[in-house]
Parts: C-alpha cells; sequence; structure tokens
C-alpha cells in the first residue's frame, strides 16, 4: 500500500528517518508529509510508533477536476460503502489550495454530501456525521485541481498520546516536543533537562525514547480498528511485542523543573499513565536554583514567547536564561524555542545553530548554545587537536 504520514514543517526528515527504522520503503519527501510503501503491519506500526507524524493516510482515490460540479461527479464515482458502514459515524477533514473555491471548507462539505448521498441511494439510509470521535475519518488533499481523497488511519491526531491528565495553559504539543527533542541531537544516553517544563510533555517524550516504548503506548483507540479489513489479531500481535516496562540501565538523569507547582503536579499525574517508574524527575524550582548533573548533556525550554507577560519582564526572563546557561550548565547543549526574535536577543549568547519550526501556527526558531568548559579560544583550540591526525610512520 502507499501510505502518507502527515507532519510539521521542519519535521519531515526527523519522520523519514522514523519510517526508515520501522522498514518503510519508497520513502520520499514532500512538503509536512512523507509517502512510502507498506503492508498493514507497518501501517498499524507506524500508528503507535511514530512519534513525529500527526496522522497516517491510506489514499484511496486520486483526480483531476474543472470545477465544483465536476468534484461532486468524480466524488460520486467512489464506492464508499467499500470503506464504512451505514451505521458507522463518519466526519471529513483536510487541507484546500485552490483558487476555483470562495471557501476552503467547501469542498469538504461537497465530499460529504457525495458520501451522504452515496448511502441514501443505495440503502436509502444516511449515516451519521460525528465531528468529534468519527469512527471513519475522511481525509481530502486539494492543490488547485488535484484531489486525493483518503482514508485517516489514526482517527484524532496521533500527538493525543492518551496519558495527558492536565496541562498548564499553553502546552506544547507532543510531535512538535517529540522533534525538537531529535533535532537536539539528544543521544538517549546523557541528562536531559527542561527547566520550564510545564506539565512535562518534553521531559516525558524524551522518557519514552530513552526507555525505547512506542509513543501512543497509552491511546486506545485508532480509526482504522473500524475498517471492513481491521485486524484485530495482527493488532494485538503488534501491541504485545511493543516495550512497556522501563529500563533498569538508565545511569543518566531526566529532569523537568517549573515555578508552578500546580502544573508540577499535573506533569506527576500525566505520567501514572505511562510505564516509565521514575524515569523522570520532576521539581518545583526556579530555573537559576537548578544544579545540573555532572557530565554531558542536553536541556530544551520552551519560555514564554510574550503572550502574557510585558516585553520588560519577557526580555529579563530571557536575560536570566542566557546567565543560567552561562554560570550552570558548562558542558551541556541548551537549546530554546521561541517565536519572540527580540526576546532572544536578551539571551546574549550566539546561537551555534538556528531551525525553523512550528508551534501550533507560530513560525518559530529552535536555537542551540553551546556551553562549554573555559574560554571560547580553548574551546576551539581543543577542537583543533581533536581533529588533526598525528602522522603515520609509512613503514610497515
Amino acid at each position: 500500500m502507499k501510505l502518507v504520514a502527515k507532519t510539521l514543517y521542519g519535521m519531515e526528515d526527523v519522520l523519514i528517518k522514523e519510517l526508515t527504522e520501522l522498514g518503510a520503503k519508497n520513502i520520499e519527501k514532500g512538503n509536512r508529509v512523507v509517502t512510502y510503501v507498506g503492508d498493514k503491519r507497518l501501517l498499524y506500526a507506524s500508528n503507535l510508533w511514530l512519534r513525529t507524524a500527526i496522522s497516517v493516510l491510506l489514499p484511496i482515490q486520486n483526480f483531476r477536476f474543472r470545477d465544483e460540479k465536476d468534484l461532486y461527479a468524480q466524488f460520486a464515482k467512489i464506492n464508499f460503502s467499500e470503506y464504512m458502514k451505514v451505521n458507522q459515524t463518519f466526519a471529513v477533514k483536510g487541507a484546500v489550495n485552490s483558487k476555483l473555491f470562495n471557501h476552503t471548507g467547501y469542498p469538504r462539505l461537497v465530499l460529504k454530501d457525495a458520501i451522504a448521498d452515496h448511502f441514501r441511494d443505495k440503502f436509502d439510509k444516511r449515516p451519521s456525521v460525528d465531528l468529534e470521535k468519527p469512527q471513519i475519518l475522511f481525509d481530502i488533499h486539494i492543490e488547485e485541481n488535484q484531489c486525493t481523497v483518503s482514508l485517516n488511519s489514526s482517527g484524532a491526531p496521533l500527538f493525543q498520546r492518551g496519558y495527558r491528565q492536565g496541562t498548564g495553559e499553553a502546552p506544547i504539543n507532543e510531535v512538535v516536543a517529540a522533534g525538537l527533542i531529535y533535532l537536539s541531537g539528544w543521544d538517549q544516553k546523557s541528562n536531559f533537562i527542561d527547566v520550564t517544563c510545564g506539565s512535562g510533555t518534553i521531559p516525558i517524550e524524551a522518557a519514552l525514547m530513552a526507555n525505547g516504548i512506542p509513543p501512543n503506548i497509552a491511546r486506545k483507540s485508532y480509526s482504522f480498528q473500524y475498517w471492513y479489513d481491521y485486524d484485530q489479531q495482527l493488532w494485538e500481535d503488534i501491541y504485545s511485542k511493543a516495550p512497556n516496562v522501563p529500563k533498569r540501565d538508565l545511569d543518566f538523569k531526566i529532569i523537568g523543573s517549573d515555578t508552578d507547582g500546580d502544573v508540577i503536579l499535573k506533569a506527576r499525574e500525566n505520567i501514572k499513565a505511562l510505564p516509565l517508574g521514575k524515569t523522570i524527575s520532576f521539581e518545583v524550582k526556579e530555573f537559576n536554583d537548578q544544579v545540573c548533573p555532572e557530565g554531558k548533556g542536553i536541556l530544551i525550554c520552551n519560555p514564554p514567547y510574550g503572550e502574557r507577560l510585558q516585553d520588560e519582564a519577557l526580555f529579563d526572563l530571557y536575560r536570566d536564561l542566557g546567565n543560567f546557561f552561562k554560570r550552570k550548565m558548562k558542558g551541556y547543549d541548551c537549546w530554546v524555542i521561541s517565536s519572540n526574535f527580540d526576546a532572544f536577543k536578551n539571551i546574549e549568547l550566539k546561537p551555534a545553530k538556528k531551525i525553523q519550526v512550528y508551534n501550533g501556527s507560530l513560525s518559530c526558531d529552535f536555537r542551540k548554545y553551546e556551553i562549554f568548559e573555559g574560554s571560547l579560544v580553548e574551546h576551539k583550540y581543543g577542537e583543533q587537536n581533536q581533529r588533526r591526525e598525528p602522522k603515520r610512520n609509512k613503514r610497515s
């Protein structure tokens, strides 16, 4: 089967790596999507294991159309009763980018009507629409006059992992969190810290990775479980073979801290739904009071962007973060995600790397600050010495 995994801007290469490790073939990179080829086992495994996918689609029809009338005519050719029963609920979602339509939601309504008309004509009964929790979810993608209709095998987006019991005011999307961890280059063998952890999403995603546990181990349902050809035995085999206990030999720390005691309580509640044991240490603490564990590691933080803080207070926060990195985080790579580029300047450190990502609808930078021991000159001189190979004696 040709499959399509949807993701976020900037996460395509990470998703390709994940799919390669799952055994996908003929992988092709697109804009916010990755296409690949696999069987039913891979379709199910993709939903369980992919950390940076939003949903996994199975295309069922692809065509060109002339206008609105022709779009309906093309939809009417699809035998929708091959994909759902008349007593099942359904919904239509997707993306439309075409000058042919004044309202991007109109093609979704046309597809909804075509599905309802198909069942009315064939069974004299229309299936019900459920926008909140549909059993069958159709996805439509239109680019000018090219249309693809797909079955969404995931149903609810895959960032709805099933473990989140409570959140703070602006929780980061789980897919974004996992993508940031991958982009940071964390080796899953060294210390990991988040000093603005909120309800714990970034440390939780890090702990799942470090323990080799699927991101959706706590999730209860997927849309593919309502499909005609759902193989329950195959799904149970895939799920039962997935690791569901924490590793006992983690010789590094995963720490999440925040000044808000209420959100730390929510973070501790969230991990109760996961088989992580005591992998994560959640602490109520000012980041200036954080003592980093010995050895090297990664820090990732998602500070406020300015929606609820005045500029002066926000700039002070970022300045304090920069000073904290310099004083307390030597030997670590410190990463910050933010959409506030003026606030970034107050960190007063030169970023070693900048990556554009999106957090929701906000275009953000994900910036890396290398905090090394000693002076910059000593650091660069040490790197040059490591790269310089000794001359070898040519005599055998």
